[in-house]
């Protein structure tokens, strides 16, 4: 048994290759920090004491040699392309760029830059799950109408970006509390469950980002209620719904991406999704780092 479709979308969404579709590396004190488009590039080229341009890839100038300079330099870039409309859903917050999420940081830059330079960035996100007259459930959210990115579509419980500074569990906590009213004591009770990685093209450039997964099992009674509007409602579903979702994912269907990712890991772990598949090794491949 194996939905050709489904692995197709799989891989498009998680095992996107940048270099081959003529992406330009972005290396920045000799680290690889995002993948760039070419018209973006040109459009760089505005900037010559601080972009280096080659037909290879493009470099930060080592002038710029610490954290604060290139954090001010790309800062100055970033409000001026917000001015000439190329980057929208200015959010006044600050990510942190590196190789990896332990790393010292690269930089910082506004958060709605990221998907332009390609830059890997990293999320938290929480499957709500609960049981109903014996039944396995889990709890879907519907993004707001109102959402910048993926206004409407159907999400995880709880899912949000690591800002800078922040470590996993404070943003765990933080968007628990935002997106669902789950308060940091209960939230504590989320249990870890590795990491998944995405990349796939966006309109704006590229998309890519670990996140690191969470499994919350909550009380058949209790229903997550939104504090920061960006959830419209909640709907809790049986597993064979949330495989269904997924699965309508090869042909556009309702799931943001990371998030079909998301629900895809927990079935696979969790036993929904049969080793009889002839499909099951290359869905895990594609979607761990």
């Amino acid at each position: 048994m194996q939905n050709k479709a489904l692995l197709d979308f799989v891989r498009t969404t998680c095992s996107f290759d940048p270099g081959e579709a003529g992406y330009l590396p972005f290396i920045v004190d000799s680290v690889l920090a995002g993948w760039l488009k070419p018209e973006f590039v040109r459009l760089l080229q505005d900037w010559p004491d601080t972009f280096i341009i080659r037909p290879r890839g493009v470099t930060l100038s080592g002038e710029l040699g610490n954290v604060e300079h290139r954090t001010a330099a790309i800062a100055e870039i970033t409000e001026s392309l917000a001015v000439q409309g190329v980057l929208s859903g200015w959010r006044d917050e600050m990510v942190s760029v590196s190789g990896d999420f332990y790393s010292e940081p690269l930089f910082h830059i506004e958060r709605a830059a990221a998907r332009r330079f390609g830059l890997l960035s990293f999320g938290a996100h929480v499957n709500g799950n609960t049981v109903r007259n014996g039944a396995p459930m889990m709890w879907i959210a519907r993004r707001s109408d109102t959402k910048a990115i993926d206004p409407g579509k159907l999400d995880n419980m709880v899912g949000g970006r690591i800002a800078r500074s922040m470590s996993v569990l404070e943003t765990l906590h933080e968007e628990c509390l935002e997106e669902a009213g789950i308060t940091a004591e209960r939230a504590t009770a989320a249990r870890t469950a590795g990491t998944i990685k995405v990349c796939h093209e966006v309109p704006e450039g590229l998309h890519r980002e670990i996140i690191y997964v969470h499994d919350l099992y909550l009380a058949p009674d209790y229903e997550p209620v939104c504090q920061d509007g960006e959830v419209a409602h909640f709907m809790c579903v049986p597993m064979s719904e949330a495989l269904a979702q997924v699965e309508a994912m090869a042909n556009g269907g309702e799931l943001t991406n990371d998030a079909a990712i998301v629900v895809l890991d927990y079935l696979i772990r969790r036993g929904f999704l049969s080793t009889e598949r002839s499909d099951y090794i290359e869905l895990l491949r594609a979607i761990k780092p």
